[in-house]
């Protein structure tokens, strides 16, 4: 359902803004959109720094064969490594005046912290004719300047946790495609669902840990251990 929101967005160049916790789905569901698209798009991951968010940009550009600003790029060998050397100012000219011409949507995943630079610039794409910006975040305070684009309900969409039947069939698929079924998973399986609360993300990568020996004792699974570090790495 919310691929299918994301999809008919792209559709109508309206843009949208996925919120969710980590592991809730996002990404997987803007690499789903960008599947859609057969690559006719930009993904990237936001970064703190504008100057690393428009070179990842424009490379996201020249690898969705972005004609206009291809053409402006020209025949560097190491397009990213040049587009690393240039000024952010030189970029932001580079990449209106290639989204103006050509219009492309932008899936701008993981944004944290997006400063009043960051937010005029996309402000300005935002409103360029034909353009498109699906962003998604944790939450909507993680956005920072970037919250003043997305101020329409209407425009943010929520990535709930899953079903307790939809979880339990992950878990089963997760099981089968780590091979754990000679663990115990008498104690490992509620726990698991328990503590993930939904969130497909967590129960896969509980499950892929659980495969590693350091979180094995014998045919046990050291839960508490998976669990920590599980959570460690999504409040990265």
């Amino acid at each position: 359902q919310i691929l299918q929101r994301v999809s008919i967005a792209l559709d109508s160049h309206e843009s949208l803004l996925l919120l969710g916790p980590g592991g809730a789905g996002k990404t997987r569901i803007l690499r789903s959109a960008l599947a859609r698209l057969h690559g006719r798009a930009a993904y990237l991951e936001a970064a703190p720094v504008l100057h690393e968010t428009l070179v990842r940009l424009g490379a996201a550009l020249c690898g969705a064969a972005h004609r206009r600003f291809s053409q402006m790029v020209g025949d560097a060998p190491d397009s990213r490594r040049w587009l690393a050397r240039q000024t952010s100012i030189h970029l932001k000219g580079l990449l209106r005046d290639a989204l103006e011409s050509e219009p492309m949507p932008i899936l701008l995943d993981d944004v944290r912290g997006a400063d009043h630079r960051a937010m005029r610039f996309f402000h300005y794409l935002y409103f360029t004719d034909g353009m498109t910006i699906v962003a998604a975040a944790r939450d909507f305070p993680s956005l920072g300047a970037l919250r003043r684009l997305f101020w329409d309900p209407r425009h943010i969409v929520q990535t709930p946790p899953l079903r307790r039947s939809e979880a339990e069939r992950l878990f089963e698929l997760a099981v089968s495609r780590f091979k754990l079924d000679e663990l115990d998973l008498d104690e490992f399986r509620p726990r698991v669902l328990e503590s993930a609360a939904g969130n497909p993300g967590q129960i896969i990568d509980m499950c892929r840990r659980a495969r590693l020996p350091q979180y094995q004792a014998g045919a046990h699974i050291k839960f508490s251990l998976v669990r920590i570090d599980t959570v460690t790495w999504f409040l990265r």
